[in-house]
């Protein structure tokens, strides 16, 4: 087959299998049933603990907590189809008035930063509707280590990532909580 030939195959070929095309979201799709469920009774376990030490030191939430729906930020089947992100970690509130909560986390619970960033994220739900505010996220990150301690679950990835980097914005909002005790 000559040189050109090859070329107008692999262009026919192309065309003809067609390309995949990912849509965006409609709004009637919600977001958690478009990634992997994390469904380990550790996992809910750590949760539950999460949500008690919150109550019992920080109560009370801006909205009661009935259900938590704990999910990897990676696309399942159905989420696959759209063009969405991944690899985040975020609280997202479904139905406040039910109090029902999606706890986004961008690694799997075998990994060794599953357990802060899930801890930093029941942190959230003291106030979930206030988004891009340091002063939250500082003391997100200042439950997330008191969390973790409490259960046995290591934080030093969190410590030595603010030791490396003390100008990280997280870092910066973790001292100015604490300063604030």
């Amino acid at each position: 087959m000559t040189r050109c030939a090859a070329t107008l195959l692999s262009i026919f070929v192309l065309l003809w299998t067609g390309c995949v095309t990912l849509s965006d979201k409609s709004p009637s799709v919600p977001y958690h049933q478009l990634y992997q469920a994390i469904d380990e009774p550790a996992v809910a376990q750590f949760i539950e603990s999460g949500l008690e030490l919150l109550r019992q030191e920080y109560g009370p939430l801006e909205f009661a907590v009935t259900e938590v729906l704990v999910r990897q930020s990676k696309k399942n089947d159905i989420g696959k189809a759209y063009r969405i992100s991944e690899g985040f970690s975020l609280t997202e509130i479904i139905d406040a008035e039910t109090g029902i909560f999606a706890i986004y986390i961008s690694v799997p619970p075998n990994h060794v930063e599953f357990y802060p960033l899930l801890a930093h994220e029941i942190g959230h739900l003291k106030q979930p509707s206030l988004v891009d505010n340091w002063e939250m996220e500082g003391f997100c990150m200042v439950f997330s280590g008191k969390l973790c301690r409490q259960q046995n679950k290591d934080w030093s990835p969190w410590k030595k990532r603010f030791q490396h980097n003390p100008s990280d914005p997280y870092a910066l909002a973790y001292r100015a909580a604490l300063l604030r005790q």
